[in-house]
C-alpha cells in the first residue's frame, strides 16, 4: 500500500511535543530557521533513478506531514517551497523536462493520509486497548469487533482524508490470515452497517480508501 503508502513500515510513533523548551531545543530552533526545511530531512528522498518521483514524492509528503505532526504545527509556504527546491535541484538528472513538480509535491501533502511516524500497526495496538463501536457487538465474531475498532482509528489518524484499507496487509499482518477473504467480508459487514462508506473504489496498483462513520448510538453510548 502507498502508508508512501505503505502499511508495512513500522515505526514508533513520536511524542506531540514537549512542555517546554530547553536551551538546546531554541538552537535547535535557530537551526531549522536558517536551513528553511523545518527540521524536514528531505535527502533521503532525493531522486536515484529515472521513473520513480511519484513515489519519492509521497515519501516525502509523508515525511513532511510526520514532522509537522510531531511539531503540533503545519510548516509555512515558504518551507514547503524551500524544501521542494531543494529537492528538485539534487534530483534534476532524473527529472523529466517540462513536468510540473511542483504541482505534483503540492498535491502529494494534501492526500497523505498516514504520516510517517504512523503505521498500521500502531492503530491495530492502540484498537485493542478501545471498547468496540457499539453497534458491531452485534456480531459474534471478536475478530469483527477488533477490525472496527481498527478502522476507527484509522478514521482518527486521517482526519478529514479518507483512509486506504490493504486487505492483505491487514489479513496477514495482524490477523494472522493467509488470505484476504476474511478482510473483505468484515468491510462489507462495516458497509452494510454503516461504518464504512467507500471514497475511492479500488484499482489497478491502488487500495480502496474508506470514510469511517461515527454512528449516533456509538456517540450515545461512549
Amino acid at each position: 500500500m502507498n502508508l508512501a503508502e505503505s502499511w508495512v513500515e513500522d515505526v514508533p510513533s513520536a511524542p506531540v511535543g514537549a512542555a517546554f523548551h530547553d536551551e538546546a531545543e531554541e538552537v535547535d530552533e535557530v537551526d531549522e530557521e536558517k536551513d528553511g526545511c523545518g527540521g524536514v530531512g528531505w535527502q533521503q528522498y532525493v531522486l536515484a533513478k529515472h521513473g520513480t518521483s511519484n513515489k519519492m514524492l509521497h515519501e516525502l509528503a509523508r515525511e513532511i506531514r510526520g514532522v509537522e505532526r510531531c511539531r503540533g504545527k503545519r510548516l509555512t509556504h515558504a518551507q514547503y517551497k524551500a524544501i521542494f527546491d531543494r529537492w528538485e535541484a539534487a534530483s534534476r538528472p532524473f527529472l523529466r523536462t517540462g513536468n510540473d513538480y511542483f504541482t505534483e509535491f503540492l498535491a502529494k501533502l494534501d492526500c497523505v493520509t498516514v504520516p510517517k511516524g504512523e503505521t498500521l500497526k500502531a492503530a491495530y495496538e492502540r484498537a485493542k486497548l478501545k471498547s468496540p463501536p457499539a453497534i458491531i457487538l452485534m456480531h459474534p465474531n471478536k475478530d469483527v469487533h477488533l477490525f472496527a475498532s481498527l478502522c476507527r482509528e484509522l478514521k482518527e489518524m486521517a482526519g478529514d482524508q479518507p483512509f486506504m484499507l490493504c486487505q492483505l496487509s491487514v489479513a496477514k499482518l495482524l490477523f494472522g490470515h493467509s488470505h484476504h477473504r476474511n478482510v473483505s467480508n468484515w468491510i462489507k459487514v462495516l458497509k452494510t452497517l454503516g461504518l464504512l462508506k467507500v471514497a475511492e473504489q479500488w484499482k489497478q496498483g491502488r487500495s480502496a480508501r474508506y470514510f469511517y462513520v461515527e454512528q449516533a448510538s456509538q456517540i450515545g453510548c461512549q
